[in-house]
């Protein structure tokens, strides 16, 4: 069984929650009213939460004397949530996409919940393989991509729906759908690969096993792969969308965001089974 968080660290972490939340909410109001301390603001909530978050990891990695990453479900939250936190810093600095850290804010901040949820009340440390190690690595990388990919999805859909209503979009808007579209599906092709990968990986951790996981003999029955599954297939039409004009646009940005919601429910299918 996982080390259990202890006080001090879900209060760092709480505190992280409130920095993201709060830098969420003043990149919204930016739409509205566009000045300096608007635009600084979201950045250093950013920057601080991502800061209270890693002192989150090495504090629990240090008591537990454990250095490696993802090995417990409450770490594996926190580095899901602070890639994307970091991706959000990265992409705002090379890159800038308005609005793109406040679609993004309430997946961290709800991974962050989770982390304090699940490391709390259901603390459990990983199966080590080196199939399954494999496995989680480009199974969470890929659940990053797709979040980014529903967040820009998301932009996709309401710049859609305020152009085809002719609305103007307050302050800048969320940028031309060509470059929301190609962001997306850029997203789409890595999480897509990486997921496969996860897939195989975790596959041929099972047969080779034959079986004896967590997920029981009767893995392929399982709620998790079967939600993996139904994942891979709607991110498949999504890339698929460049070759069939039915499935372009508005679509795709809509599989995007189902496709996401799916992953969702195959996160918290693994944290529901019962570990090994």
């Amino acid at each position: 069984m996982g080390d259990v968080p202890n006080a001090g660290q879900l209060a760092l972490l709480f505190a992280a929650i409130a920095a993201f939340a709060i830098g969420g909410v003043m990149s919204l109001a930016r739409f509205w009213q566009d000045s300096e301390r608007l635009r600084l603001g979201p950045k250093i909530c950013l920057y601080v939460g991502i800061l209270f978050g890693i002192g989150v990891i090495i504090w629990h990695d240090k008591l537990r004397t454990n250095w490696a990453p993802l090995d417990d479900n409450f770490d594996a939250m926190l580095w899901l949530a602070l890639l994307l936190a970091m991706f959000v810093a990265y992409t705002q600095r090379a890159h800038p996409l308005r609005g793109l850290d406040f679609f993004i804010m309430p997946i961290v901040v709800l991974l962050l919940v989770l982390a304090a949820v699940f490391g709390k009340a259901m603390p459990h440390t990983y199966v080590e393989t080196p199939w399954s190690l494999a496995h989680r690595i480009t199974a969470y990388g890929g659940f990053v991509a797709f979040a980014v990919a529903a967040a820009v999805g998301t932009m996709y859909l309401l710049t859609n729906y305020r152009l085809r209503h002719k609305r103007a979009a307050p302050a800048k808007g969320f940028g031309s759908l060509e470059r929301l579209e190609h962001f997306a599906f850029t997203s789409v092709t890595l999480g897509f690969a990486l997921l496969t990968i996860g897939m195989i990986t975790g596959l041929v951790w099972a047969l080779r096993t034959h079986g004896d996981t967590s997920l029981g003999p009767h893995w392929y029955r399982n709620p998790k792969v079967l939600l993996a599954s139904i994942t891979w297939i709607v991110y498949a039409l999504v890339l698929h969308s460049p070759i069939n004009p039915s499935f372009r646009g508005r679509r795709a940005a809509l599989l995007s965001i189902v496709g996401f919601v799916v992953m969702i429910g195959t996160l918290f299918a693994a944290q529901f089974m019962p570990p090994k």
